[in-house]
């Protein structure tokens, strides 16, 4: 095994990257790695939060779409005849 792949077999697992630099827990203090929790938790929550959001507006616009459809059927509009002369 190489000098390389020891050091990273040995490396603590990051705990949180903040403005691109990796924090482990051995450059945390106990309050740093409480919030750092914290900032793990509510990014992943905001991640899937995005995703049921995405969910709901192509959900609403297909339901919109489906809404004029339905309008549109029991409702037909009247044809204008033009008569040429």
């Amino acid at each position: 095994m190489s000098k390389e792949e020891n050091k990273m077999e040995n490396q603590e697992p990051v705990i949180i990257t903040y403005n691109g630099t990796e924090y482990r827990a051995a450059d945390l203090n106990e309050e740093q790695m409480a919030l750092a929790a914290k900032l793990n938790v509510a990014g992943k929550k905001l991640a899937r939060l995005q995703d049921a959001y995405d969910d709901y507006v192509i959900t609403n616009e297909y339901k919109n779409l489906v809404i004029e459809s339905f309008d549109r059927a029991i409702n037909p509009e009247e044809v204008e005849v033009v008569e040429e002369e």
